[in-house]
């Protein structure tokens, strides 16, 4: 879960910093750099990742085709195209990590054998914007990937998550704007053939010169064997279009089952 966290907190920096850009008139006073993903699996050093030996090496490069497989790709979203690229995680997002990882809990991370993520494809224009990407983690077993899928829908997490939000928000330079605090719903969307699912919406509402300009980012995921598969969306000042998220995220559904991790 701490890939997809990441990625969370990287659509909200990047939304709150492009709404106070168009809002200043374009001026390029609020910026933000972080890291979104890439269509490149990676893979966590340490006691998650692969021993290196022929074996090691084997289930590493058949995560990363199974990722690469399931991942959303250009030609699944016309009329949306691939944003910029962003390669740095952010120096608050680094100094709340441990934060993060209170939420999301260490051995979900011990557990993570590759990571990968999909580009962020966006359409819109100055203020109303959406965007949608995917990401997939694969564990070193289904049995890891069981107990992450556990502690996600534990009811604990939307407090931490909502917490963790609030304080990377508040430590952003936000030139007079006013970010309200963050709430949580969640939920388990239809994911029939999978080990579970679940569904996460986060709302803030940015106050602009008395606007007040809500924000709605949405992760909807499910557990098949080892493997992770996440849908992010992200809609402001409206939520992304619901029929459209649903379209998307059988589509990762039925690759995942066409697939083996």
């Amino acid at each position: 879960m701490l890939a997809p966290m990441r990625r969370t907190a990287a659509i909200l920096v990047l939304a709150v910093s492009a709404v106070l850009v168009a809002g200043c008139g374009g001026s390029g006073h609020a910026t933000a750099k972080t890291n979104t993903g890439s269509a490149a699996a990676k893979t966590k050093p340490g006691a998650g990742a692969p021993s290196g030996g022929a074996s090691g090496g084997g289930e590493e490069a058949k995560a990363r085709a199974f990722a690469i497989a399931v991942n959303l790709k250009a030609s699944d979203l016309p009329g949306f195209h691939a944003s910029p690229e962003h390669q740095h995680q952010g120096a608050a997002e680094k100094r709340l990590e441990p934060e993060l990882l209170k939420c999301v809990g260490g051995a979900a991370v011990k557990g993570a054998a590759t990571e990968a993520g999909s580009k962020t494809y966006e359409r819109g224009a100055s203020v109303i914007s959406q965007s949608v990407s995917s990401q997939v983690t694969v564990a070193r077993t289904a049995a890891l990937a069981a107990k992450e899928l556990a502690s996600i829908r534990a009811g604990h997490l939307q407090g931490c998550l909502s917490h963790y939000f609030n304080l990377l928000l508040a430590s952003q330079n936000l030139h007079g704007a006013k970010v309200g605090p963050v709430s949580t719903k969640h939920g388990s969307p239809p994911a029939p053939g999978t080990g579970g699912s679940f569904g996460l919406r986060f709302t803030e509402t940015l106050t602009l010169r008395g606007l007040r300009i809500p924000f709605y980012v949405d992760i909807l995921g499910f557990v098949k064997g080892p493997a992770e598969v996440s849908l992010f969306t992200f809609g402001v000042p409206r939520q992304f279009p619901a029929a459209l998220e649903e379209q998307l995220f059988s589509l990762l559904l039925e690759r995942a089952k066409a697939h083996r991790a």
